[in-house]
């Protein structure tokens, strides 16, 4: 009596605990009872049925349902069985969707690593506790109203946020210049400034050009070109010039980008005792908005829910890493230490070496040319002083670029000149080597248009 009872109990706990297996499980031939080519938990219903004496198995079938090979086909082989079903790597199938959200998200959203942060969750309140660190209060519960009790009934849920930083995907700003030589360097949305009454609209880049509209206090003003002193306006339906001195930017253009990222799942695993789910950035379609927060929602049977575990892993675009090989700036920068300011003070106290026969002031000779004709010299022009600190710039892993363009000369003409913009977010500083060296003053992260400086206008980037 106390066998059967001992028996009995252990072929209750396997078939409870077949009852959580899939459908869809498959394994190894061994143990495939019904001959459909995999062992799956319908042949652990057959040789269970078939323990309790409510099925029949042909001798084939019964030969091979003896999994541990002792001759008999009883509540062990249905124990063999299950753990051989389980043991198995199998696909499960799953549905899924990707929410883009642009606002409602935390700073811990926006920390998270590519495969962190995703998990299973069985019901409303473990959804509670997984999308809280991540989410506000309102979002969550817009999520528990869509996975509610009826939901996890029947299913379990695989959730998971991933950041995608914009940047990453921003096209880069190309400035162009207008027929007058203002610049798309100065584009974007400003506003008045020290204007009590109105500003002047003029028709021409001249105070006393004819005014042909105006601007009130406080207005937003969309501007297309600048050159530091005169801003291409549009207000009111009138397009004209305004003065610069009476006004501040308060926006940069809006970004254009790339493409627009989205993430799909690409399939949902058992193995090694946990769920494994593979997911991949792909392009957008249907819509023109970047939300760089997005949560992946991924729906299973909750039959089968029987793993330890899950396992997210989710490949997505990453910015290209540049790498640039400069021996003579990184000599430099070991000499005068790995700083930019440091680095900027050293462009600066380059000897002046101006208009010689080889020391050309054009854009034909490249970035490295012109910094290495410096490093190695110890003298050179503006060109020379801006390459210099570019590529020391770059080794200190800053976004910057060497510019070429013109800036006014004492003979009230313009002249050629070479400078850097370094981008820091959304703000882009000029960093001229040059204009230190001659005047004395701050060349180190100004902006167009400051006050003290040289009327920048830019032409091109030369790398």
């Amino acid at each position: 009596m106390k066998h059967h009872k001992l028996l009995s109990l252990i072929l209750a706990a396997a078939i409870s605990a077949g009852c959580i297996l899939p459908l869809s499980a498959s394994a190894a031939v061994t143990g495939d009872i019904n001959g459909d080519g995999s062992a799956d938990s319908a042949d652990l219903s057959l040789l269970q049925g078939y323990v309790l004496g409510k099925e029949k198995l042909t001798e084939t079938q019964v030969k091979s349902a003896d999994l541990n090979g002792d001759g008999k086909t009883d509540v062990y082989d249905v124990v063999k069985l299950r753990k051989t079903i389980l043991a198995s790597d199998r696909s499960i199938s799953f549905t899924a969707v990707s929410d883009r959200l642009t606002t409602g998200y935390t700073d811990a959203f926006r920390k998270l690593g590519t495969n962190d942060g995703g998990t299973a969750v069985t019901s409303a309140a473990e959804l509670k506790n997984a999308l809280s660190p991540y989410l506000n209060e309102t979002l969550v519960n817009n999520y528990l109203v869509k996975y509610n009790d009826t939901f996890f009934a029947g299913s379990v849920l695989l959730v998971k946020p991933v950041y995608l930083a914009s940047s990453n995907y921003q096209k880069k700003k190309i400035y162009t210049n207008a027929d007058c030589g203002c610049s798309t360097s100065y584009a974007g949305t400003y506003t008045t400034k020290n204007v009590t009454s109105y500003l002047n609209i003029r028709a021409e880049h001249s105070y006393t050009s004819e005014s042909i509209g105006r601007i009130p206090p406080n207005a937003i003003i969309p501007v297309s070109h600048g050159n530091g002193q005169w801003a291409h306006v549009t207000y009111d339906g009138v397009s004209g010039y305004a003065n610069m001195d009476y006004m501040q930017k308060v926006s940069e253009p809006a970004p254009s980008y790339e493409f627009i990222p989205d993430i799909k799942v690409d399939a949902v695993k058992y193995s090694d005792g946990k769920l494994s789910i593979t997911a991949s950035e792909y392009k957008s379609t249907t819509t023109t908005d970047f939300a760089p927060a997005i949560l992946i929602q991924t729906t299973i049977s909750r039959k089968d829910y029987y793993a330890g575990g899950t396992e997210w892993s989710v490949t997505v675009t990453q910015p290209p890493e540049l790498k640039y090989d400069y021996p003579l700036a990184k000599a430099r920068l070991d000499a005068v230490g790995w700083d930019l300011q440091s680095a900027f003070k050293s462009a600066a106290a380059t000897t002046y070496y101006g208009q010689k026969p080889d020391m050309p002031q054009t854009t034909d000779y490249s970035l490295e040319w012109y910094a290495d004709y410096g490093f190695k010299n110890g003298k050179g022009n503006c060109y020379v002083m801006a390459a210099m600190f570019c590529e020391m710039g770059r080794l200190l892993g800053y976004d910057i670029h060497l510019i070429s363009g013109k800036v006014p000369l004492k003979d009230g003409t313009m002249g050629p000149h070479s400078w850097t913009e370094v981008i820091i977010g959304d703000t882009t500083y000029i960093c001229d080597p040059d204009f230190a060296h001659e005047t004395g003053q701050n060349g180190y992260m100004i902006t167009y248009g400051q006050s003290g400086t040289w009327r920048y206008v830019k032409e091109l980037v030369m790398d």
